[in-house]
């Protein structure tokens, strides 16, 4: 057990100035305060550190900013900020968001209960704070069952399908620090994250909106809504050779490391599973017609309802080159 109120907070900047205020203000209105603030700036040209500097000056808890002199990019910028994080739990932060006064204290009532990682749901808004009509879970279809599953500690098999847990949502214990990092290229700091972490130890969701997800155009990872048609057309724009070589890889590194922090054996099946996927695909043949009966197999077989994101990638196999 761990001492609650010992959240860090840990923020990446970048020519933040439009929306960062708003988060800042947010984070000073928390029932439940954090112990530090955390802030990497990634070379920001605008007044973003201006921002954070006058907040500093006001916060009822350090702000500890750092500034790069030269862009590292949001994965190694993330990285270098949970490592600087010296509270026992790490929540992570974007500069865009606004998070509702009471989510620490539901994160910190939640780890107080002996919980490893935890992750909560966000409204989706737009650039003036307007919901858009759906939920974070809701954009990428993190249904019912998924949840469930979740629950029960497979996560990680929902995540062999697709990305659910966006990393502005999650907070975890610092000791898990060592094993998150470092973040390997090709791979999304959260992506990689929550992939480790639902590896490892049992998420404990809290299925509320604890924050607005804030939408304005010029997201880093976005959470507009797409429909099924936008997303095949969305893989018809996509190298499939690429794409697999490149899937392929990000999850070899993540079988490496899963396997170097003594995950258990089920994940590593499964992982094993969806490398074996991966492989079939990257092997059909040029011609699409001779590649038509094999898709068609590995969707009998399940390979593309557990291990793919959707029909997009029975697109992407049967019509990209």
């Amino acid at each position: 057990m761990f001492e609650p109120t010992n959240i860090s907070v840990a923020m990446c900047t970048c020519n933040g100035e439009r929306f960062l205020a708003e988060q800042l203000s947010s984070l000073a209105k928390q029932s439940y305060l954090p112990a530090e603030l955390v802030v990497c700036d990634d070379a920001s040209e605008d007044s973003t550190c201006r921002i954070l500097e006058v907040f500093s000056n006001t916060a009822q808890f350090p702000v500890r900013l750092y500034r790069n002199q030269r862009r590292l990019g949001i994965r190694q910028n993330f990285e270098q900020a949970i490592r600087l994080c010296k509270g026992s739990v790490i929540a992570l932060c974007d500069q865009d968001d606004v998070w509702l006064p009471e989510k620490l204290a539901r994160f910190a009532q939640v780890f107080a209960n002996g919980a490893d990682w935890i992750c909560c749901d966000a409204e989706v808004v737009d650039a003036t704070l307007s919901p858009l009509g759906y939920t974070l879970w809701e954009r990428v279809g993190f249904n019912r069952n998924q949840r469930i599953r979740a629950t029960d500690g497979r996560l990680f098999q929902v995540l062999l399908k697709h990305y659910v847990v966006a990393g502005a949502t999650v907070a975890f214990r610092a000791e898990l620090r060592e094993q998150l990092l470092p973040i390997p290229t090709h791979w999304l700091y959260d992506a990689w994250v929550v992939a480790i972490l639902a590896g490892t130890k049992k998420l404990t969701m809290i299925d509320e909106c604890l924050q607005f997800y804030r939408q304005h155009g010029h997201n880093a990872i976005g959470g507009e809504r797409r429909s099924f048609l936008g997303d095949v057309l969305s893989a018809r724009k996509v190298s499939r050779r690429d794409y697999l070589e490149l899937e392929f890889a990000r999850w070899q590194q993540l079988a490496e490391r899963l396997e170097s922090v003594n995950a258990p054996e089920w994940v590593m099946l499964r992982l094993a599973g969806k490398l074996g996927h991966l492989v079939r695909r990257a092997e059909y043949p040029g011609s699409r017609l001779l590649r038509s009966p094999l898709v068609f197999s590995e969707i009998t077989r399940g390979g593309y309802s557990r291990f793919s994101r959707n029909w997009g990638s029975v697109a992407l196999d049967l019509f990209n080159k």
